[in-house]
């Protein structure tokens, strides 16, 4: 069987991962890609395919339509909006994730989002660094309230750093969620609104789709009664960028810190990378050694499974 391999993260670990794959009977192709593939690139490296480890390639009906051998798309993590599911689903095409893949390293880098904005951590060094002694307000996270938007494995790994450390927990889902887990945690379940209203740090846990797109806009900043700091470390089209740049020059929030945009790579002339109060990072926040390991045994599995392959 011929499978195609378009997952950055594997390619750029293609020496690990070639170990993992030699004991399946596939021929392997390995696309040229920097970030993901388009519709047409897609096409043209999917004829003769059966499988696909894919990153965030963009998916379609007509790419469906193009790929007639294709029988299984392995997305390297777990969000899967790129793929749409539903249009593979209606041509028979089996789709497969990691569930949970980088719950702990996404965790982490949300806290210390939310460490760097309380204490000042930037700010203070670009004081001394331009011959400044200046000591900006900071605060304990205990004196901050934190509004989680979306309570699945990652905004319940980061409530569970942020109770230990004292902030007030509030958390809004589109899904009810166990009242013990809630308490469990130390999390006060609210509106949109109310988290809005009430929150000195909003941070973003949730899917993308349809009606999660630009939850935060022009008219949820303007909301934001506590001229919160905002923390994007799940899918970039959940904000809108243009209302997000209007509320950080305007002062609706107080600062950014965004591993996720709109359009990857970031455009070079974004205005974005000049603001001193946003935090910037290339879709990094998965990074971990042992969770990459992981995902690529995960990936290789899957496909194997979805094509009948007995699995190792």
């Amino acid at each position: 069987m011929k499978i195609l391999i378009t997952a950055p993260y594997m390619i750029k670990e293609r020496l690990k991962v070639e170990p993992l794959l030699a004991s399946y009977p596939i021929d392997v192709v390995w696309a040229d890609v920097t970030e993901r593939l388009e519709e047409e690139e897609l096409l043209h490296y999917l004829q003769g395919v059966d499988g696909i480890i894919c990153g965030d390639d963009r998916f379609s009906g007509r790419v469906y339509d193009g790929a007639k051998s294709l029988k299984v798309v392995v997305k390297w993590g777990t969000g899967i909006d790129s793929i749409q599911k539903e249009e593979a689903d209606r041509r028979y095409v089996k789709v497969f994730r990691t569930l949970d893949a980088f719950t702990d390293p996404v965790a982490d880098t949300t806290v210390g989002y939310a460490l760097a904005f309380c204490r000042n951590l930037i700010g203070n060094d670009r004081i001394l660094k331009n011959g400044g002694w200046e000591k900006p307000q900071g605060y304990a996270l205990s004196e901050r309230t934190v509004g989680i938007i979306g309570f699945g494995a990652i905004g319940i790994a980061v409530a569970k750093r942020l109770q230990a450390c004292g902030a007030r927990l509030l958390a809004y889902d589109v899904v009810d969620k166990p009242q013990a887990v809630v308490d469990q945690y130390g999390v006060t379940m609210v509106d949109l609104l109310e988290l809005f209203a009430q929150s000195d740090i909003v941070t973003l846990h949730c899917d993308l789709n349809p009606s999660s797109r630009h939850l935060l806009n022009a008219t949820a900043f303007a909301t934001m009664q506590r001229h919160p700091y905002v923390i994007n470390t799940s899918r970039g089209p959940l904000i809108d960028e243009a209302s997000l740049i209007n509320a950080l020059r305007t002062g609706q929030i107080n600062g950014a810190a965004l591993d996720v945009f709109e359009q990857e790579p970031l455009a070079v002339d974004s205005p974005l990378r000049t603001m001193d109060n946003v935090l910037l990072a290339a879709h990094n926040s998965n990074s971990s050694p042992n969770r990459w390991h992981h995902v690529h045994r995960n990936s290789i599995r899957m496909l194997a499974e979805g094509l009948g392959l007995d699995t190792v």
